[in-house]
């Protein structure tokens, strides 16, 4: 009986052992099937790379040259419009030309805000009060600054037409013609502003090409910074900012903008003393007069903002158009 039972145990064992190894035969067989499957259809892949031809060929260059070309021309185009929408630079005026035309300009705007009640800053001269006060103008800093004056005019007339109450501070930023001990490199960052506080962190942040989106637009554009702070109503500085977005005349460009309100704090219960007699109002038949029963009592008050803005004026002669070089041709 001992015999036995070995001999069934024995047996029931041999029995599991062998199935157990044909599983993992067969699994192990699959394994190798899939695998050697996709190492013949990789070789196939290969092979067939390897006999065709090297690209680009001729047909897909003379492709890429003619998008390159349609490229360009179109960025060429572009600039060409961009050109001709902007004020020239005057480089032949001369110093006494532009003081005359600087004071012509300082009056005008004075009248034109004093017509739409705007309120400029005492002695407002566009930023340029150190050469009302003889500062002597370098070559080539004179057609710069008649085109940023009249870029500064263009801002004035936006804020005039929108309704803004006040100007109460206008900066600009001088230039690298202006002053004669800016070197081109070491001290680009003076030509930029007359505050030396600022304008190192705005080289800094020029040497970081990768970090700068606008790393090498210099090559193409040439900005004139102003800064100012302005107080007016929330409709008034919409229509201002919409105004300086929309402008066919300059290229402002809003650089940075901070707002505030005026009246940082709502009117304490008890402050506000309701009804109140209508100004000016005369009383009815029955001896009564008219009287204001609500006031707004947060949210009507005026908005201050101060902003960056850049001046931006594209480099480059005005294209000829197609048509007319057919024309004269």
């Amino acid at each position: 009986m001992k015999n036995n039972n070995f001999i069934k145990i024995y047996s029931i064992i041999m029995i599991a052992g062998t199935l157990l190894l044909g599983f993992f035969i067969f699994k192990g067989h699959s394994s190798y099937n899939a695998l050697s499957e996709t190492f013949e259809n990789t070789k196939r892949t290969v092979n067939s790379l390897q006999a065709r031809k090297i690209f680009p060929d001729e047909s897909n260059l003379e492709e890429k040259q003619q998008r390159v070309t349609a490229y360009v021309g179109a960025v060429d185009k572009l600039k060409a419009k961009v050109i001709e929408g902007q004020p020239p630079l005057n480089e032949d005026l001369t110093e006494q030309d532009f003081r005359q035309f600087m004071n012509q300009e300082s009056e005008s705007i004075v009248a034109l805000a004093a017509k739409n009640k705007l309120i400029l800053p005492e002695n407002f001269a566009f930023g340029l009060d150190a050469y009302k006060q003889g500062k002597p103008f370098l070559k080539g800093a004179i057609g710069r600054l008649e085109w940023q004056l009249n870029a500064a005019k263009q801002f004035i007339k936006i804020a005039a037409n929108s309704g803004i109450d006040s100007i109460d501070e206008f900066n600009r930023d001088e230039f690298q013609e202006e002053n004669e001990a800016a070197e081109p490199k070491e001290e680009e960052s003076s030509s930029r502003g007359s505050s030396s506080t600022r304008n190192p962190s705005r080289t800094s942040k020029k040497d970081k090409s990768s970090d700068n989106p606008m790393a090498g637009a210099d090559n193409v554009m040439e900005t004139y910074r102003v800064t100012t702070e302005i107080t007016g109503s929330y409709e008034s500085l919409t229509a201002f900012l919409n105004g300086l977005a929309s402008n066919k005349n300059s290229f402002l460009w809003v650089r940075k903008i901070r707002i505030e309100n005026e009246t940082q704090e709502s009117p304490r219960k008890g402050e506000v003393s309701l009804p109140v007699p209508v100004p000016g109002a005369e009383a009815d038949l029955d001896g009564k007069t008219a009287e204001i029963d609500a006031a707004v009592l947060f949210g009507n008050e005026k908005m201050r903002a101060r902003i960056v803005i850049d001046a931006v004026r594209f480099k480059g002669e005005k294209a000829v158009s197609e048509d007319k070089k057919t024309a004269s041709s």
